[in-house]
């Protein structure tokens, strides 16, 4: 009967299967039928109408190559047939010059070569030769951004490379004449605009591209485009561009005439400040360069009115072929106020609330300026003290543009206005006016601002799981920009394999749970000692507490206190500095697993990084990054933590011995180390749109005093997406050191000595898509031997020989806001076998090659993304 039961069952469930399976094929049926018959992309395109289907070529200097039978007359609506231009194009050569850019650049080179030359006419070709290629390689850029249009499906944006399956376009043909409500909304959600050849507009961006060519110092450069079409007769075509550049301009002599006597000592005093050099290319970028900085020149400088559309330039080019006399003066219709000089004035302050822009009540401040709110309250919104330290005018002071944006940047990243406007007003309207008023408006921010956020992790042990957290935020706390936030966050992850036998089922899933409590002033605050350091300065005062409650499957259950005050400092755009003269972190373990345990008992220099202990520190970080130029861009991050020594000098103070260990506070002991790193990051752009970016960090961590070892979270470890990407996290070292216990050796990879490097070389591979081969090279090790790890400890003849290598290639996709990174990365160790072949001196270069070729055989380690595939690298 059972049995019975179970066949009835069961046919019923291929019965309700069957059923759903006739359903959804009959509901297909239709979408099916429509994107058959849809296949050709090109059945309802508009009369007259050619489907673009992107750019066979941009050849520079030369005419594009032909792709199939050119078109008699094209279906291209700009009305341009270019079947004479052959013809043309070789006299406008003759008369303007305009040839082929790489012979004459070869030509130039050989020329160069003539020994007949004297040395330095050698080396003014070479030079000419040079920003003759860096001039082109830069308008190329511009070009070729001015030609590019994408067709239908293509691939990341690119101009030539397309997706097989113009699925877009399938439902355009099969769903832009239906009726039905079904089919309208099919066509809106998925179909694709067909884009043409007049969609495209080539006419116009070939003139788009001469003009680039003439801002670039090209002026007799020429741009001309041909319709390819696919196959006689078809519907489908591509655009194919030819560029000739043809000879560059460059800059002669350079004058600065009929500017008055004070404009005129500006630019004589920073005349090595100046865009405009004598041989330089002839670009309208430069020039515009050297517009705004003489503006910005004269605006620092109170003359307030001043714009760069007062600078006009006269180019003589008929003394000398290909090079331009460059006259800069000022134009002649200027206003009157903008040859004046002015002085502060006034500062008055409007702060309104959201939605009620009436002022109510006022008040008159002890230097003479002037608070406005709006509100039925009697005190104002906002004290004037809060706002007092961004007010860097001078009363009777010269107006200067870099105080303005200053003012405004600042009062903007006070964080509790939406909207900041600074007016500038003559106090009276007579020609010798000199003074300015300020009238500065700011609008509050909503007082309340709430945010939530949700994740689901899923890591490579097999926990799987959800997170959660949610945050408030009150703004404009104690009525001075205070900004107080208060955030609660929990996750959840269980273990999805098959746990082993000894796993403690208490500890069977992570969770941890957690709560933070923040207040920010937007200004140092250290009992009014402080105000001097607040003027002219980006800086914030941050209270911080916070609790946290971990439990990690199958080892421990953590609660970490933590209190911290952290002051943060930039007087000048490049130098930022970060200092926590307090820090208290405790940590202390509720409940621990037998194999953790055993963990633990193994290894006493782990034992003593992670037992419970109070944490007493300060901290220091130097950050130097100037502004990039032209895509090189460095920054330079030095920081200092020291751990315990303010206490165990009050402990001295009360007899207790400086080296004593084991000292004890709040029934726990303390731990006392000193932590040193240092890391550079240096970009080096090679052409427009390629680079090669670097990074080195170097890191030390000594423990003495009342600790052996620093505590588990402020020693160092390497691998890992930000790290040596061939390898996973805590996958590499100590030193030479391999974990026999694979189960739990990740724990045990960490160490207080670090060097790492990093170098990456970027391209663009198709589109918005870019490219990049990198080579990443580290490891951590031990100040002092550990007999339970043999072989972790630095050692000068080993060093090289502990070096871990990874390199590999990687897919990087910008989206403005998130730039999205796929890496595939080898583990290699070269250094190990070069030096052990190196010993013998005798073996021949074979040998050598024959060793290094078994060691990349042996070592290489395969992974993609953050999936663990293979162990380290084997002592």
């Amino acid at each position: 009967m059972k049995k019975m039961q179970t066949y009835k069952e069961g046919a019923k469930a291929v019965q309700k299967a069957s059923v759903w399976l006739a359903l959804c094929l009959s509901l297909a049926a239709p979408l099916c039928s429509f994107l058959l018959a849809s296949c050709s992309t090109t059945e309802n395109l508009p009369e007259g109408e050619v489907l673009y289907t992107g750019i066979t070529e941009i050849a520079y200097g030369r005419r594009a190559r032909q792709y199939g039978k050119k078109a008699q007359t094209t279906a291209d609506s700009t009305g341009v047939i270019t079947a004479i231009a052959d013809a043309y194009t070789a006299v406008e050569d003759l008369l303007t010059g305009n040839t082929d850019a790489t012979a004459m650049i070869s030509r130039m080179s050989e020329r160069a070569k003539d020994h007949e030359l004297s040395r330095e006419e050698r080396d003014s070709l070479r030079r000419e030769i040079d920003v003759y290629q860096q001039a082109l390689r830069t308008a190329q850029v511009e070009v070729d951004a001015a030609l590019a249009y994408a067709p239908n499906n293509s691939v990341f944006g690119s101009t030539s490379a397309r997706w097989p399956f113009p699925v877009g376009l399938w439902f355009y043909n099969g769903f832009v004449n239906d009726t039905t409500r079904f089919g309208r909304w099919v066509f809106d959600s998925f179909a694709a605009t067909p884009r043409t050849i007049s969609t495209a507009n080539p006419r116009l961006r070939t003139q788009i591209a001469r003009n680039t060519l003439r801002n670039y110092g090209f002026f007799h450069g020429r741009v001309d485009y041909e319709v390819q079409p696919q196959r006689r007769d078809s519907l489908k075509a591509r655009l194919a561009y030819s560029v000739f550049p043809g000879p560059l301009y460059r800059l002669g002599s350079i004058e600065y005439q009929r500017f008055g006597h004070t404009t005129d000592s500006l630019i004589r005093a920073t005349s090595e400040l100046t865009n405009l050099h004598t041989g330089d290319p002839f670009t309208a970028i430069q020039l515009d360069a050297e517009r705004r900085r003489l503006s910005d020149l004269f605006r620092n400088n109170g003359f307030y009115f001043y714009r760069p559309e007062y600078i006009t330039f006269r180019a003589d080019t008929l003394q000398k072929p290909l090079t331009a006399h460059l006259q800069v003066r000022p134009a002649p219709d200027m206003t009157p106020q903008a040859r004046n000089r002015y002085y502060m004035g006034r500062t008055s302050i409007t702060v309104l609330s959201q939605g009620d822009f009436r002022v109510t009540d006022s008040l008159l401040t002890r230097d003479g300026n002037i608070l406005r709110w709006n509100g039925s309250t009697q005190k104002p919104p906002l004290r004037y003290g809060a706002i007092r330290h961004y007010l860097f005018y001078e009363r009777g002071s010269l107006y200067r543009q870099r105080l303005h944006e200053l003012i405004q940047s600042k009062v903007n990243g006070m964080g509790i206005f939406s909207n900041v406007q600074m007016n500038y007003v003559p106090r009276d309207t007579s020609a010798t006016c000199d003074t300015l008023d300020v009238n500065i408006f700011a609008i509050l921010d909503k007082p309340y601002d709430s945010e939530l956020e949700a994740k689901l992790t899923n890591k490579t042990n097999g926990l799987l799981g959800p997170g959660i957290g949610w945050g408030m935020t009150k703004r404009n706390v104690f009525r001075g920009a205070e900004t107080l936030n208060f955030k609660v966050y929990g996750s959840y992850e269980w273990q999805t394999g098959i746990p082993s036998e000894d796993t403690d089922r208490s500890l069977l899933n992570s969770f941890e749970l957690g709560t933070s409590l923040t207040l920010t002033y937007p200004r140092l605050k250290f009992f009014g000692l402080t105000r001097k350091l607040n003027r002219r300065a980006q800086a914030s005062t941050v209270y911080k507490v916070d609790i946290d409650w971990m439990n990690r499957a199958s080892y421990f259950q953590l609660v970490s206190f933590g209190a911290r005050l952290t002051y943060t400092y930039q007087r000048r755009r490049d130098i930022r500095h970060e200092f926590v003269p307090l820090r208290l972190d405790y940590n202390m373990l509720t409940h621990r697993s037998a194999r953790f345990d055993s963990i633990m008992n193994s290894n006493q220099a782990l034992y003593v990084s992670m037992r419970n202990q109070l944490v007493p520190s300060m901290a220091y970080t130097f950050t130097y990054a100037p502004r990039a130029v032209g895509g090189h861009s460095r920054a330079l991050i030095l920081s200092a933590k020291q751990a315990g020594n303010i206490t165990n000098t009050i402990y001295s103070l009360c007899g207790r011995p400086v080296r004593e260990r084991n000292k004890h506070l709040l029934g726990v002991p303390y731990a006392q180390f000193l932590k040193l790193t240092a890391e550079w990051r240096e970009t080096f752009p090679l052409t427009p749109t390629t680079a090669i970016a670097t990074r080195a960090f170097l890191g030390a961590v000594w423990s003495y005093g009342n600790s052996t070892m620093a505590p588990y979270t402020d020693l160092f470890n390497v691998g890992g997406a930000n790290s040596i990407r061939a390898f996973g996290v805590r996958t590499i070292g100590p030193g030479r050191y391999h974990p026999s216990a694979s189960g739990w050796s990740y724990v045990d990879q960490v160490g207080n000595l670090k060097l790492e490097l990093n170098a990456e070389y970027r391209f663009p591979v198709v589109g918005g898509l870019s490219g990049a081969v990198f080579l990443d090279a580290g490891n951590v090790w031990l100040m002092q031997p550990d007999a339970d790890r043999p072989g972790a400890a630095i050692d000068a003849r080993h060093f090289f020989r502990d070096i871990a290598l990874g390199t590999g290639v990687g897919l990087r996709y910008d989206l403005d806001f998130l730039v999205l990174r796929f890496d595939i990365g080898i583990g290699i160790q070269l250094l190990q076998p070069f030096f052990h072949a190196g010993k013998h001196l005798r073996c021949s270069h074979r040998h050598i090659i024959n060793s290094l070729g078994n060691a990349i055989a042996h070592k290489c380690r395969l992974i993609a993304g953050h999936k663990k595939v293979a162990h380290q690298i084997d002592p």
